[in-house]
């Protein structure tokens, strides 16, 4: 039971940590587009970037909480962190899905972010 605490509540320290890093990668990135030439491109290119940056951080910083099978809790805050994601798309496209190939992209690209730093944590 307490070990069953203590995993909660290291899972959802590393995903509040993981989405305030995305906040404020995003004022960072709201900027640089503001000054880019092509926009759009360097804004898709920008938000993939934070996505692995965030996960990333949030499975280095389980993996070193958890000590044992990192690169397994780096997939699972990665997982978390873009059902997160989609959730959100959710509910802002007013219960419609979005793009299945951006989505499932997104997806990967978060849960191999979030476990590889496990792996390095």
């Amino acid at each position: 039971m307490k070990q069953e605490k203590k995993n909660t509540g290291s899972l959802i320290k590393t995903i509040l940590a993981m989405y305030i890093v995305t906040g404020l990668l995003l004022v960072v990135l709201a900027f640089v587009v503001s000054k880019a030439d092509k926009e759009e491109m360097v804004a898709r290119i920008g938000v993939v970037a934070v996505y692995v940056i965030s996960c990333m951080l949030g499975g280095y910083i389980i993996g070193k909480c958890k000590g044992k099978r990192k690169f397994i809790w780096g997939m699972l805050v990665g997982a978390i962190y873009a059902a997160i994601l989609i959730g959100i798309g959710i509910i802002i496209g007013m219960g419609s899905l979005p793009n299945l190939i951006t989505g499932a992209t997104a997806a990967a690209i978060c849960i191999a972010s979030g476990m590889l730093g496990g792996m390095i944590s």
